[in-house]
């Protein structure tokens, strides 16, 4: 008997302690992780190049917080220095900027990933830009003469968007056209006129570049010198595609650097498509336009739209 009154006080003293575990329990559980905040920069009065090495100098830790591991990766394969300064900035600067300017296809209407610059095709029938509207006055970019500087064409739908016009319209105070299927954007284009733009801009930024042709394709290609491990220089041939969203890094020795230079493709119009890219009045142009604060506002707000999304698994 005695034995049972014990087992008895045993189970009901167990019983009695299982209480407050039970609760120690519930305490335990983890907390949920706090959200990564991007920071949200202002800027006041920048040119086109100022504005977009501002930008990607704000944000270069927040990309890297995204593809550090891609970038440690490349630089072990190539023996490059990871933590100096000067490599971090020019990968993520191409990197960014590709980001920003980059399509998806080549599909109207296709766009990346930040911002609303649609593919739109051209010199086709029928011309998806003639269904394009001007958001001021809701009239067809086709039923509207060209400025001056583009009269050989027909009509302002017709204009081939040299990297002025391109980079202009992009950073307008409000969007500048619109359609029925690819919505409001303030500039757009196909292969070449993104690449023209694209070359122009980084060309402001200090990159030296050229715009490849192949067929119908064109693409963007960059010198990169890289720091390696034992300070030595290492070339790299970027290859940036903004139609098709692709982005390849390729060492190439410096005897090639001639070659490549001279090597503009295999068809007479990536002459035209370079001499535009590099050409001094466009460039001055380019160089001196301020963008707007809305723009500024607009594409900051994208930025950090996309990057928390990225970041926080959104």
């Amino acid at each position: 008997m005695k034995k049972l009154f014990n087992l008895f006080l045993f189970s009901t003293a167990l019983f009695a302690c299982g209480q407050p575990e039970a609760k120690s329990v519930i305490n335990l559980e983890p907390e949920e992780k706090p959200s990564y905040q991007v920071e949200t920069f202002q800027y006041d009065s920048l040119t086109i190049p100022l504005f977009f090495e501002a930008l990607t100098k704000n944000h270069q830790k927040d990309f890297y917080l995204i593809d550090s591991l891609e970038f440690n990766q490349f630089c072990s394969l190539h023996s490059l220095d990871q933590t100096d300064t000067i490599n971090i900035e020019e990968y993520f600067k191409i990197k960014i900027l590709h980001e920003i300017f980059t399509s998806q296809a080549a599909s109207n209407c296709s766009r990346g990933e930040i911002i609303n610059i649609p593919y739109q095709w051209h010199w086709v029938e029928s011309n998806p830009r003639h269904e394009i509207y001007f958001a001021s006055s809701n009239k067809l970019l086709k039923d509207t003469k060209p400025p001056k500087e583009f009269s050989k064409y027909s009509s302002y739908a017709d204009i081939d968007r040299t990297p002025y016009l391109y980079l202009s319209d992009l950073v307008a105070e409000v969007p500048k056209y619109y359609s029925e299927l690819c919505g409001s954007f303030s500039t757009f284009g196909w292969c070449s006129e993104r690449e023209m733009a694209f070359v122009a801009l980084a060309k402001l930024l200090k990159f030296e570049g050229k715009v490849g042709t192949y067929g119908n394709h064109s693409w963007s290609e960059f010198i990169v010198p890289l720091k390696r491990n034992n300070g030595e220089v290492q070339n790299f041939l970027v290859h940036v595609d903004n139609t098709f969203d692709r982005l390849d890094w390729t060492s190439i020795d410096q005897e090639a650097l001639p070659d490549w230079k001279k090597d503009l493709g295999n068809t007479s119009l990536s002459v035209w498509y370079n001499r535009k890219a590099k050409s001094d009045s466009e460039l001055r142009s380019i160089e001196s336009h301020v963008v707007s604060p809305q723009f500024m506002s607009r594409m900051e707000s994208d930025v950090v739209e996309y990057l928390t999304k990225r970041i926080n698994g959104g």
